[in-house]
């Protein structure tokens, strides 16, 4: 299953760069670290588990094109790990005490998902100097790669394909035909994790990176 989506995530990929290498006006790569957590919610007695985030390394690959005076579309091709850390063992509810909810607490443990992310954005630049910040805002899928934990309770059937919504601004500084950039996003999910009920694991993500463009036209 996990070969079959990565295999559509690939044809995806090639077919959105053969659709831009009509009109391609960049492209490159960028790598940084990545600070992610995940929202445990239990339904039935409206409890949120509290969790630690983790690190993790975000790396893409991106191509721009149909560029104008300040708007553009790019699409990244992203390698990403989330997930959260937690010391809640187990979540149960004292009905005979006005559902009081009892939390047992235990030995820390991580989890973490690994995913690949394809992200077509809209694109847009404030100004025309060497010196351009700018925003990205735009839909995406995160297709699962992997899941580990050390949890004694690890995730049943988790969502393999998880869409969601991506904002970002950075600082690009131009230099020739080159862009050195710096950027920062913002990754919030549509879909859960679990997808179950009574336990809903949703991801959020912020990461960091720094990029190098090549220009191929204005």
């Amino acid at each position: 299953m996990k070969r079959s989506l990565l295999t559509i995530a690939l044809i995806m990929w090639a077919g959105i760069l053969a659709i831009y290498g009509q009109f391609p006006s960049s492209f490159g790569a960028k790598a940084g670290i990545s600070l992610a957590n995940q929202t445990y919610k239990y339904i039935p007695i409206d409890y949120t588990m509290e969790t630690e985030p983790v690190v993790g390394p975000a790396l893409s690959l991106f191509v721009e094109a149909f560029k104008g005076a300040h708007f553009s579309l790019q699409v990244d091709l992203s390698y990403l790990v989330k997930g959260s850390k937690s010391s809640t063992e187990s979540v149960t509810v004292d009905h005979l005490n006005n559902d009081r909810i009892i939390v047992n607490e235990g030995e820390q443990s991580t989890s973490t998902f690994k995913y690949l992310s394809i992200a077509p954005m809209a694109r847009y630049r404030l100004g025309q100097g060497s010196l351009q910040p700018y925003f990205l805002l735009g839909p995406r899928v995160d297709i699962l790669l992997n899941y580990e934990t050390d949890s004694e309770y690890p995730l049943d059937e988790q969502n393999n394909v998880i869409p969601g919504l991506t904002f970002g601004t950075g600082l690009e500084y131009r230099l020739n035909n080159l862009g050195l950039f710096a950027e920062l996003q913002y990754q919030g999910d549509f879909f859960p994790v679990t997808g179950q009920d009574p336990l809903l694991v949703n991801n959020h993500m912020i990461s960091f990176t720094l990029g190098l463009r090549w220009l191929v036209s204005e």
